[in-house]
């Protein structure tokens, strides 16, 4: 059976769920707007808003860096979480960061679990677009006792991507929720993803003058071959208790990532119709796997107006990755824009390399919070870390580092809707890898120090929150130099300002809206020597998003609009590519129905409402082209 006739069955059986079953609202409520939080990054039912993303944090990736939390539990991601496992995430930084024990200068992604809860729920979602894609979700929660409930969700779906590449793929994801006493609970979960047949989109190496010409979007510029297929794995278990007075909470956690043999194709760019160069780069393959996890004891306690906490906590990783081996070959010219597909070229792969870090860390971190003043914390760790690397020629010295790092945060509350922000925090974070245009791509340097400073202010007034804050990060520097090898290649400081707004100033009307400006500068021998510019790679110097969501009072319907602004980017190391500006729209409109008793909501949204046309940064002189327009219908109901 077809992957399509399987995703039809699944929505036929659906449809045809008897229409008098008890409905429980899940899935149904999910929106991301009127969900926010701030501006600053969130995901609710599959859809982005905020300022920044888990890849794209004040010019820096928590993901990279190593910096996921999973229900504010420390967890060494090696791959995308399902979104059967997870039903969103949140950015934090700022305020928001505040309460976090040793918070991290690249800010953190905290993912929440699809937890089950007391009621039982069974919600399908139906969703296409008009690339051509398919979605089908299902998702359900029984209890099975008053202490236990048991959960899961399946989805199918052919995925279309800008570059006009495709993907099946396929979750499956269980979960299990234990509350044997009242404060104590115990969650055990599994997670699989498969991605299957997925093309390769082309990456486009520029001239070193200019950006490429307007290529036309969704047309495959790939190879039908180059192709990869992706499994993933996540397990873990998450538990909370109270014990004699301190609050016990723990993860422990096992990712594993797996790539097959792999491909990736370079489109030299030139003015369109005209022959130009391709390179394909394929891979024996690559995988990443880590056990990770987090125990924390905690104790409140009161003294007069002062509240005391006081919280020790230890963390651990062992990650071991397989990478390398990878070789080009060229797949000739063909006019530049256009499709031409030939046969695979024979690949004789060489060695693999393969690293293994292990890393421990235990700290003891104190806050005291007064009454109607304010808050004050401050932390300190002790890191213990090593990384081994093995290439085909032999064992490379083995990287240790064992810092003492300190943090700080202090609130003040000028008034019951007026408090102060400030921070320090010091971080031992994993450096970027090495990307794929670059000649040792994959390559993972050892893990960096890096250093935050943050401030700033936060006022609530008629229903909004209004925040406002100044940053200063700065870590080492990685690139690739002009021999295409990514290595140190200085110092790199972020310094900039953030805000958001974001509440409900009248019944029905949700606003969120936020900007960062970032100035990004490198400093070091490079520079001075004039072998890199001082501006950093794909570090846009500005992003402005503002959403609102509109529901008339007793309507069904609401509707939602986002405006989002990316500023000048860098393109190249010797920063003399500059990346244009551009703006994108998106517009949507829910309505909620009853389907026998049974709650739906259908949605349709447009993005990139009228098809605005710009570039992203794949490094160095490397650019994808942003999605273009996209009408997407999603049925979901709650059974």
């Amino acid at each position: 059976m077809s992957r399509f006739k399987t995703i039809a069955g699944i929505a036929a059986s659906l449809a045809a769920f008897p229409a008098h079953a008890p409905a429980f609202a899940q899935r149904a409520d999910d929106n991301a707007i009127a969900d926010a939080e701030d501006a600053f990054g969130s995901n609710d039912g599959g859809e982005t808003l905020g300022i920044y993303n888990p890849n794209s944090v004040r010019g820096f990736s928590p993901i990279d860096a190593g910096n996921v939390r999973l229900e504010g539990l420390y967890f060494d991601r090696q791959g995308d979480f399902s979104p059967r496992l997870v039903e969103g995430n949140r950015i934090r930084v700022g305020p928001s960061a505040v309460s976090y024990a040793f918070p991290a200068p690249s800010g953190v992604v905290d993912y929440r679990l699809r937890s089950p809860g007391e009621n039982a729920m069974l919600s399908g979602v139906i969703q296409a677009n008009s690339w051509g894609g398919a979605l089908v979700e299902i998702d359900a929660a029984l209890p099975i006792s008053d202490a236990l409930s048991v959960g899961g969700g399946a989805s199918f779906s052919r995925s279309e991507y800008p570059s006009g590449n495709n993907a099946d793929i396929t979750n499956l994801a269980a979960i299990a929720h234990w509350r044997p006493a009242p404060g104590t609970d115990l969650k055990l979960f599994g997670s699989r993803t498969r991605i299957t047949d997925e093309d390769i989109y082309p990456i486009i190496l520029g001239n070193g003058a200019e950006t490429p010409g307007r290529l036309k979007r969704r047309r495959f510029l790939g190879q039908p071959w180059a192709d990869v297929e992706t499994e993933r794995y996540t397990f873990g278990a998450i538990a909370r208790t109270s014990i004699a007075g301190f609050a016990v909470r723990a993860g422990l956690f096992r990712s594993d990532n797996e790539v097959r043999e792999g491909h990736n194709i370079f489109l030299h760019a030139a003015p369109l119709g005209t022959p130009a160069d391709r390179i394909v780069s394929a891979y024996p393959g690559r995988a990443g796997v880590s056990t990770s996890g987090e125990l924390g004891v905690a104790r409140s306690f009161s003294t007069g107006a002062f509240e005391h906490r006081v919280q020790l906590v230890a963390r651990g990783r062992a990650q071991d990755r397989r990478y390398g081996g990878s070789i080009r070959r060229s797949l000739g010219s063909t006019p530049f824009g256009e499709a031409d597909y030939v046969a695979r070229p024979d690949f004789d792969f060489a060695a693999q390399s393969s690293d293994r870090v292990r890393q421990w860390s235990i700290g003891l971190d104190y806050q005291v919070r007064v009454q109607r003043l304010g808050q004050f914390s401050i932390g300190a760790q002790k890191v213990d870390y090593s990384k081994r690397v093995t290439t085909p020629n032999g064992p490379a010295p083995e990287s240790r580092d064992k810092p003492w790092l300190i943090n700080a945060t202090a609130t003040v509350d000028l008034a019951p809707a007026i408090s102060l922000y400030a921070s320090f925090t010091r971080g031992l974070e994993e450096s970027d890898v090495a990307p794929e245009t670059a000649a040792n791509r994959d390559e993972a340097p050892p893990a960096i120090r890096t250093r935050q400073i943050d401030a700033g202010a936060k006022l609530r007034a008629a229903g909004m929150t209004l925040i406002a804050g100044l940053f200063d990060i700065e870590r080492p520097y990685f690139g690739v130099d002009g021999s295409n090898i990514f290595r140190r290649l200085g110092v790199v400081r972020h310094s900039g300002m953030e805000a958001s707004l974001s509440g409900s100033p009248m019944p029905g009307l949700t606003l969120v809206a936020g900007g960062s400006l970032i100035r990004a500068r490198v400093k070091g021998d490079e520079v001075a020597s004039g072998a890199i510019g001082n501006r950093p790679i794909d570090v846009p110097s500005r992003k402005i998003i503002a959403s609102v969501d509109w529901r008339p009072p007793s309507s069904p319907t609401s509707v939602d609009a986002t405006v989002e602004h990316v500023g000048p980017n860098t393109a190249d190391r010797l920063n003399l590519v500059d990346v244009s500006p551009y703006t994108t729209i998106n517009i949507g409109l829910r309505h909620r129905f009853t389907i026998g008793r049974s709650a739906a909501v259908f949605r349709v949204q447009a993005t990139n409402l009228f098809d605005a046309y710009g570039w992203e940064v794949a490094g160095d002189n490397a650019f994808v082209y942003i999605q273009p327009r996209q009408l997407m219908a999603r049925l979901t109901v709650d059974l």
